[in-house]
């Protein structure tokens, strides 16, 4: 009966405090980087991104000649920045953080200029 006891004690022991599984663990994300640089010649250069799903809007950040604006986020799935730069009447929207920009910029950072 002795070691019934200690094996049933020991048992709930193992069960209360063994192992954690690894599919409960977050996983690690990356943190990516975005910079604009304006190298406009007497041109101011307004960008303004977005991340649809969650929605996330930076605000329109407007960049005298010479200036940057940079910002970064953690990588997932979800996450899919568009910036939209002006200048003028000119103007563009592309995605800053899909798989085929992120191998262009040759990793985690990525920077633009105009």
């Amino acid at each position: 009966m002795k070691h019934s006891q200690v094996y049933c004690i020991f048992l709930f022991l193992a069960l209360a405090f063994g192992p954690i599984s690894t599919s409960s663990e977050v996983p690690h994300l990356r943190k990516h980087y975005v910079r604009f640089i304006n190298q406009l010649d007497k041109k101011v250069l307004n960008v303004n991104c977005k991340n649809l799903n969650p929605y996330i809007d930076l605000s329109l950040h407007i960049l005298l000649p010479k200036e940057e604006y940079e910002f970064n986020y953690n990588a997932n799935r979800t996450m899919l920045f568009s910036c939209d730069l002006r200048h003028g009447f000119t103007s563009s929207v592309f995605n800053v953080s899909d798989t085929t920009t992120k191998r262009q910029c040759g990793g985690n950072h990525c920077v633009w200029k105009a």
